[in-house]
């Protein structure tokens, strides 16, 4: 049997449920609607890698300039302004990379940037991609290219998605390693609305599958597990 190295998520909670952290190198795709949480649960996870030695990287795809991310972020207790300014969270834009490099060197970009901070984690939020392509299969041969430089770099990523009805079963959920999908939904009371998580898939790892409870606090996001 081959041992999975594993990298811990800051998210406290979690980690048990997935034995003992993330797999790593591999690729996480978060998804929820808005408001579920996602750049909470990316941030707070990036902030405690960075507290524990790791250099770490987020990438703004076609969402909030990084000065919006930084200023919502501050009102959690993980956020920590003299850990940016140490280098150890570095921001970069993909968004406009992409725009102005094309799709082939803004991966090269990408790996380049990763291995010159030697990071061991990658968030990217979100993935502007498959509006840049005009057929599914050529978008589909990217996606596998960029998905394998990823791992090749021996880090953990997450790439943050927005879910739909049907975005759980689409192309990029069947080929990451991963998927946790955050909802805010009505349990007992249809007029109160709960934070949720589920772990749909992550290779290797024997995973709670049951809807678990989160609470997000001025501390950041804490997943319960339910029942």
């Amino acid at each position: 049997m081959i041992n999975i190295k594993r990298i811990p998520s800051g998210i406290p909670g979690l980690d048990e449920t997935i034995e003992g952290g993330f797999p790593t190198p591999s690729v996480l795709l978060l998804l929820g609607e808005p408001g579920t949480g996602k750049t909470t649960m990316a941030m707070q996870s990036l902030f405690h890698g960075a507290r524990n030695g790791e250099t770490v990287i987020y990438m703004t795809g076609i969402a909030e300039p990084v000065f919006m991310i930084k200023k919502f972020m501050s009102n959690f207790s993980f956020f920590d302004s003299s850990i940016i300014e140490s280098g150890k969270i570095q921001f970069w834009d993909l968004g406009s990379s992409i725009q102005t490099m094309g799709t082939k060197k803004a991966l090269d970009a990408i790996t380049d940037i990763v291995r010159e901070t030697h990071a061991s984690r990658v968030i990217i939020d979100p993935l502007p991609l498959s509006q840049l392509f005009s057929s599914l299969s050529d978008y589909r041969k990217y996606l596998y290219e960029f998905l394998t430089a990823l791992r090749n770099l021996q880090v953990f990523s997450i790439i943050i998605g927005e879910k739909s009805e049907d975005r759980e079963t689409d192309m990029e959920s069947y080929m990451v390693d991963g998927v946790v999908l955050l909802y805010l939904k009505p349990l007992d009371n249809p007029l109160v609305y709960k934070n949720l998580i589920r772990i749909r898939k992550m290779r290797g790892t024997n995973h709670i599958r049951d809807m678990m409870a989160v609470e997000i606090t001025g501390d950041g996001m804490r997943v319960y597990r339910m029942g």
